[in-house]
């Protein structure tokens, strides 16, 4: 029986021997606590315009779900902005 042939060592990896280039990173514009701020607000004002539209335009009953939901949601993103504005303590 011939013995195996031993494993020939493998080239370096290009990926490890490579470095990164030095770049200066550009922030968006909204991003950070201004992007938040903003999307939160506009979430608020579609969900409280929803709850609007389907209690004074569509006449659904308060108690309808399709009024409920929208108006707990624009709860929920005004409380994330009052969190998001006010100062960590």
């Amino acid at each position: 029986m011939s013995e195996a042939e031993p494993p020939k060592p493998s080239e370096p990896n290009v990926a490890w021997a490579k470095k990164r280039l030095p770049f200066e990173q550009t922030p968006s514009k909204l991003a950070g606590n201004r992007g938040k701020l903003f999307l939160f607000a506009a979430i608020t004002l579609a969900c409280a315009a929803a709850a609007g539209y389907g209690a004074l335009v569509a006449h659904y009953p308060i108690t309808d779900m399709r009024v409920i939901a929208p108006g707990v949601g624009a709860l929920w993103f005004a409380l994330r902005i009052f969190m998001l504005t006010t100062p960590r303590v």
